[in-house]
C-alpha cells in the first residue's frame, strides 16, 4: 500500500502549495507529496514534490476536485487545499478513516441552503435520502483506491448533471461531494482535534509554528481546555498576516524565495476586509429610506 499527500495548485496560489509541502516535511517526514497543476508550473513546484501531475486542461475551477482519484499516484491519499498548513502525523487519522473509501469532516443536515445556494431539502427528496452529509468546503479529504473510483465516478456524473440536481446555481465541488457521500451512505468524520480555522481559536490563545509542527488553541466554543490540531485551513483569505508569517518562516528555513508574501497578504486583507466592509456599507446606505 502506498500512502501520500495530494494538493492542487494554480498560478495564483502555487506559493501556498509550496508552504503546504514544507509543513508536511516537518510534520509528516517521509510521506511522499504530489501536486496537480498546469504544465507551466512544473519548474516552480517540482522541487518540493515527489510527484508533479499535469492537470486536465479541459476542467475548470472546482471541477478538478472530482478528478482527484485520477490525479493521485497513491493508493491511499490525503488531499488538502493549497491554503492549508499541517502540524501532526496524518497516519493515525488515515487509519481511523480507512474503513470508508472516501471521508471528510462534516455533519448532517436535513434542510437549509449550502453556501452556493443548493436547497438541501429538494435534493434529499430527489435522491430519496432522509438527511444529507455536509462537508461545507472543509479543504481536505481522505480516499482509497480502487474503492473510491465508484465514488468519484458518481461525483463526475453529478457534475455533468449539476443543474438537474441543484438547479440554476453556481457549481461547487462541496455540493457535489455532499450529494455523492449521501447517495453512497458515507459518513462524515468528527473534526475536533484534526481540522481548524483561524477563527476556531479564542482571541489571543493561538500558538502556532509550522516550523515546529505545533498548533494549539482554546476553542471559541468549549470548556476552556487547550486542544492541538493536525491542520489549519486559511480559507477565504482568513488571517492573511498570520498565514504569511508561517509561510515566511518555512520559506526561509528551506531556502525558498520569500518576496511577495507580505504584499500578497496585504492584498488579501484589502479584498477580504476593507473592500468587503465597504460593499456592505454601501448596500446598507442604499437600503436606508430617502426622506428628502
Amino acid at each position: 500500500m502506498s500512502f501520500g499527500i495530494l494538493t492542487l495548485a494554480t498560478p495564483g496560489d502555487y506559493k501556498k502549495a509550496i508552504a503546504l509541502a514544507l509543513s508536511a516535511r516537518v510534520s509528516n517526514p517521509g510521506v511522499p507529496l504530489a501536486v496537480a497543476a498546469a504544465a507551466k508550473l512544473r519548474p516552480l513546484l517540482a522541487p518540493y514534490f515527489e510527484h508533479f501531475v499535469e492537470e486536465n486542461g479541459a476542467l475548470k475551477g472546482f471541477e478538478h476536485k472530482v478528478h482527484m482519484d485520477r490525479y493521485s499516484p497513491f493508493e491511499d491519499t490525503f488531499f488538502f487545499d493549497s491554503d492549508v498548513l499541517l502540524f501532526q502525523d496524518l497516519l493515525p487519522t488515515a487509519k481511523a478513516w480507512g474503513h470508508q473509501v472516501y471521508t471528510a469532516i462534516g455533519g448532517y443536515q436535513t434542510e437549509g441552503y449550502s453556501t452556493f445556494g443548493m436547497d438541501r431539502k429538494k435534493v434529499l427528496k430527489k435522491i430519496g435520502k432522509p438527511r444529507m452529509a455536509v462537508i461545507d468546503g472543509a479543504g481536505h479529504c481522505y480516499f482509497r483506491k480502487p474503492g473510491s473510483t465508484a465514488f468519484f465516478e458518481l461525483a463526475r456524473d453529478i457534475t455533468a448533471r449539476h443543474q438537474e440536481y441543484c438547479g440554476r446555481i453556481k457549481y461547487a465541488d462541496e455540493d457535489v461531494i455532499d450529494i455523492a457521500m449521501t447517495v453512497m451512505d458515507l459518513q462524515p468524520a468528527a473534526g475536533r482535534g484534526f481540522f481548524s480555522r483561524h477563527l476556531s481559536a479564542k482571541p489571543g490563545s493561538l500558538r502556532m509554528s509550522a516550523l515546529d509542527g505545533l498548533c494549539s488553541y482554546v476553542e471559541q466554543e468549549g470548556a476552556g481546555e487547550r486542544i492541538s490540531v493536525s491542520m489549519m485551513h486559511f480559507a477565504s483569505n482568513e488571517a492573511p498576516f498570520t498565514y504569511a508569517r508561517q509561510m515566511h518562516t518555512l520559506f526561509r528555513k528551506y531556502g525558498v524565495e520569500t518576496s511577495g508574501l507580505y504584499r500578497n497578504a496585504c492584498q488579501e486583507f484589502f479584498d477580504s476586509e476593507i473592500k468587503l466592509r465597504a460593499r456592505r456599507w454601501v448596500r446598507g446606505l442604499l437600503k436606508k429610506p430617502d426622506f428628502t
